[in-house]
């Protein structure tokens, strides 16, 4: 169990700092780079086939075509793993992250390429997010580290951003998963190994369930020369139908139920799952 009182469900919000943090979003950017690895972002494999499903199906779509005049949003496009992708399908591409190192890492890709992108440093929960777009990629399940009044207002936003007939693509993190989650504590000098901070420091790590909720707190506490910095990590484990609610009261008037942003069949033991609002 835990060491001290649980807190009380979305107390705090610091996914920002831990993105944009120096030492850490370097750590994050080579998870992210690494070809094989499911931490940051998906591994690139699944990356390429989710890429190339969402270009196949709207070219194939009634209302727009995957071209030179399709507006892309990638919503915490981290170092442009998807956008580059679906760039070079041709696709014009918005990208905006809060960590100034991974869209350093976009902008210098996308340049190399002569990609259209537009990568911006921006929290999409409070800066404008632009548009009209024909598409919106909200991608690893982020959405379900906000509370449900964030999720609200973003959606509501995003719907406010697309075209007629615009498409919000987002994977969850699904309800399934919540058992598997376990409370617990965990206590070192450098923990994980150097990820939080430049050594020394200690971490502690705490981890809490919310039943009622569905709802999962990994706590981290950080102490280095004195000082303690907090980092919240938050996840909801989410139903279809509590997501079908949410995109319809932010305006989505349909919505598609995938496995994954791949398009695989929806499998209600699974994890995860995707979901295309239009």
């Amino acid at each position: 169990m835990t060491t001290s009182a649980r807190p009380k469900p979305w107390a705090a919000y610091t996914t920002p700092e831990f993105w944009a943090d120096e030492h850490i979003s370097a750590q994050l950017l080579a998870a992210h780079l690494n070809p094989g690895w499911d931490a940051a972002s998906r591994n690139h494999a699944t990356i390429d086939r989710a890429a190339a499903w969402l270009a196949e199906r709207f070219k194939m779509a009634e209302w727009f075509g995957l071209g030179e005049n399709v507006q892309v949003l990638d919503l915490g496009c981290g170092p442009g793993l998807y956008a580059i992708r679906l760039a070079r399908a041709g696709a014009a591409v918005t990208g905006l992250d809060v960590s100034p190192r991974s869209i350093e890492h976009a902008r210098t890709t996308a340049a190399a390429e002569g990609l259209n992108c537009d990568f911006r440093v921006a929290n999409y929960l409070t800066d404008d997010l632009g548009g009209p777009y024909d598409l919106a990629l909200f991608s690893y399940e982020d959405v379900c580290v906000l509370s449900p009044t964030q999720r609200a207002a973003l959606l509501r936003k995003v719907r406010e951003s697309l075209t007629p007939g615009g498409v919000l693509a987002m994977d969850v993190t699904a309800a399934a998963r919540f058992d598997a989650e376990q409370e617990g504590v965990r206590a070192a000098d450098d923990l994980d190994g150097g990820f939080w901070a430049p050594s020394p420091y200690h971490g502690l790590a705490e981890t809490w369930k919310y039943p009622e909720r569905r709802l999962v707190l990994d706590h981290y506490t950080i102490t280095k020369d004195g000082v303690a910095r907090e980092f919240w990590n938050w996840t909801q484990c989410l139903t279809p139908a509590e997501v079908t609610a949410e995109l319809r009261a932010a305006g989505f008037g349909s919505c598609d139920l995938y496995g994954d942003l791949a398009g695989a069949p929806y499998d209600e033991q699974a994890p995860s799952f995707a979901v295309l609002g239009a």
